[in-house]
């Protein structure tokens, strides 16, 4: 009986600690940038330089020109968080995520930039 306790509260801290992932399935395919906001005013920045690609098995690749990244995705709820090979995660608040759009607010630097995407 001990043991059987014991296995459980071990079994519970090990769930506990995973990240939750529903991979929120609107977000499947490849996405080309259409709009590049900064505090909610067009940029410089050409957003048909962005693009990206997230996969049911959880890995993405994106492009922004010439430069790319690849790597592990998860969403929870509002939020996409990326993880590049060899880097830190870093995280997204979706705006919409409905299977033909895609946007998402990041903070970069004390800067709040959007990004929207259509479905490719």
């Amino acid at each position: 009986m001990r043991n059987a306790l014991l296995v459980c509260i071990l079994l519970c801290g090990f769930m506990a600690c995973q990240k939750a992932n529903d991979k929120n399935p609107a977000l499947f395919g490849k996405w080309q940038g259409e709009k590049w906001l900064i505090f909610d005013k067009p940029s410089d920045l050409d957003a048909k330089k962005v693009s990206f690609e997230f996969k049911e098995d959880g890995t993405y690749s994106s492009k922004f020109g010439e430069q790319g990244d690849s790597g592990v995705w998860r969403t929870e709820k509002d939020k996409l968080y990326t993880q590049a090979e060899g880097k830190k995660e870093i995280m997204v608040r979706l705006i919409t995520a409905d299977g033909t759009h895609l946007n998402f607010e990041m903070n970069r630097g004390g800067q709040k930039e959007t990004l929207e995407l259509i479905k490719q």
